[in-house]
């Protein structure tokens, strides 16, 4: 397929004056306005909306979104693509991000901006206009080649410290892409060295700093690149290349989070319904189907027997049906013991809002809580618009429980409630956040209680000791645990299942999530390092869109 060769701007000639040049070109046709605004299903935060306009009329759209973790540098992007869009300005655009985010990269230009991406996962993919992709496939043969034969109108990098040490692959690959704008966004653009703002500044803009020994010599006042001369010189280059906003100056006073979780016994049917999951978990070849069933096992067995039941019709492993057959017999007949434990937890609550991930439960939530005489109101995907917002207005005004799915609560602001019951957890720890991003917003003047259902003794009860404890999910500033994942090559759900389907028994899955646990704690430490010193290096600067306090 060939693609139209487009001129690439002056700035890539590699030379300073080649890029001064080409921001007051930039300037000069800026009209300093963002047209998209008025469009957006969502109002963005005013410094996202300054971080956009400065990207796109004075940066000439090749920048280092470097932000603190929680303050948005995905809806900035999404601000200045959707800008390059209605102005017909870009026809195709490049996002290449850990493995685990690109899902939630998908759904955030989908749900906010109306913009459709395709998730690459063959090499066909990267010759549409508009491509997510893992970093980790991208840099392999032959989707790397696929991507790096065509020009790019738009090049995003997300998490980009991990394409900032010359020699790497992840490194090699961003340098190589044809791109006429680009994009990283990091919160930790320094891991151990001020060398890394050179390597990632230079390929967004070639030339700026000149050569390496040119840059260690100017600004390096020891050896290893933590303590910095020329502090005026270094920070007027950066702000012609970089933004980055603090927390302490966006906003103050955030609210806290109070967690609590609760364990509810299986009884024995439930403990059957859980062993034949394992056992199907063990016997499947499909991470997917074993995800889906761990997944609803913890949530309700009449979940787990309609699934198995749609299923049988099409399965031919004998052993398997068999096993799904024993699924759907145990799921029909069996009690509900977490929802009788959500029954006596609601009695001690003013109201709140309860997820859940699947349909069947939330009707059986909806009718327990009924018959307890509580105010309770249902929502999920498939009402419409109107449905919902009568549904909100009225749980408003009455106050008791929104019984919700994920897919009904998306893109919701409820910061008057300032309750959330996780019936069950999703296995991605962003979709996790994303429900407790639904109430802890800014805007919230109260402080958020996060109450988890588990059953014990599974899966689910060693997935909120991992969030919970190993990364602090639930105490965490929003985005920290994308920056903790974004080391991992494949989805937390893919790790998991993995750990079904290799052990042998439930000693071996607990052993399994211990290590993985281990493994957490250490990433959680780097990042913390790391984050430490970035807060330091860069406290040297101002490099925000709004005055500091």
């Amino acid at each position: 397929m060939r693609f139209e060769v487009r001129e690439f701007p002056k700035h890539l000639d590699g030379t300073i004056e080649g890029y001064i040049d080409a921001l007051n070109i930039s300037r000069e046709r800026s009209t300093g306005k963002l047209q998209t605004i008025s469009s957006l299903k969502f109002k963005p935060m005013p410094y996202q909306i300054e971080v956009a306009r400065r990207v796109l009329f004075e940066m000439d759209v090749r920048a280092i979104l470097a932000d603190e973790v929680g303050l948005g540098k995905t809806v900035e992007a999404g601000l200045i693509i959707r800008e390059k869009y209605i102005r017909d300005e870009l026809e195709s655009a490049l996002i290449l991000t850990p493995a685990s985010l690109t899902i939630q990269w998908k759904e955030e230009f989908e749900d906010k901006f109306g913009l459709k991406f395709t998730i690459a996962r063959k090499s066909d993919d990267f010759i549409k206009n508009f491509v997510i992709s893992s970093i980790h496939l991208a840099k392999r043969e032959p989707y790397r080649s696929v991507l790096r034969e065509r020009l790019w109108d738009m090049l995003v990098v997300d998490e980009a410290h991990h394409a900032r040490n010359p020699g790497t692959q992840n490194y090699e690959l961003v340098r190589s892409v044809n791109s006429k704008f680009v994009l990283f966004l990091t919160a930790t653009p320094i891991s151990n060295s001020l060398k890394e703002i050179y390597y990632l500044a230079d390929v967004v803009r070639p030339g700026i700093f000149g050569t390496y020994r040119e840059f260690e010599d100017k600004y390096f006042l020891d050896k290893r690149g933590l303590k910095v001369k020329n502090l005026e010189n270094l920070e007027m280059r950066l702000e012609d290349i970089m933004i980055r906003n603090r927390r302490r100056d966006v906003f103050a006073g955030f609210t806290e989070r109070i967690v609590k979780t609760y364990m509810a016994e299986m009884n024995s049917e439930e403990k059957e319904l859980y062993d034949d999951i394992l056992e199907f978990a063990r016997i499947s070849e499909n991470k997917l189907r074993v995800i889906a069933y761990a997944k609803a096992a913890t949530s309700s067995p009449k979940t787990v027997a309609k699934m198995a039941w749609k299923a049988l019709e099409n399965e031919k492993n004998l052993k398997i049906r068999e096993v799904m057959l024993r699924m759907y017999r145990t799921g029909m007949d069996s009690q509900f013991s977490k929802i009788s434990l959500l029954r006596r937890i609601a009695e001690q609550l003013d109201g709140g809002i309860i997820f859940t991930t699947y349909r069947e439960t939330l009707n059986s939530i909806i009718g327990e809580l009924y018959d307890a005489g509580f105010n309770v109101f249902e929502f999920h995907g498939g009402m419409s618009r109107n449905e919902k917002n009568i549904v909100l207005s009225k749980f408003r005004e009455r106050g008791g429980f929104l019984v919700s799915t994920d897919s009904g609560g998306e893109g919701l602001n409820l910061q008057f409630t300032n309750t959330i019951i996780n019936f069950d957890l999703p296995w991605n720890p962003m979709r996790v956040e994303q429900r407790i991003g639904r109430i802890h917003r800014i805007g919230q003047h109260r402080d958020v209680y996060i109450v988890n259902l588990a059953y014990r003794d599974t899966v689910e009860e060693h997935i909120i000791e991992l969030l919970n404890k190993k990364i602090k999910l639930f105490r965490s500033v929003v985005g920290e645990v994308d920056a903790i994942l974004g080391s991992f090559e494949h989805s937390f759900e893919a790790i998991i299942a993995d750990i079904l389907m290799r052990s042998s028994n439930k000693e071996d899955i607990k052993y399994k999530f211990t290590e993985l646990g281990t493994t957490l704690e250490n990433m959680r430490s780097v990042y913390e390092k790391v984050k430490r010193i970035n807060n330091e290096t860069f406290s040297k600067f101002t490099l925000g869109v709004i005055e500091t306090a």
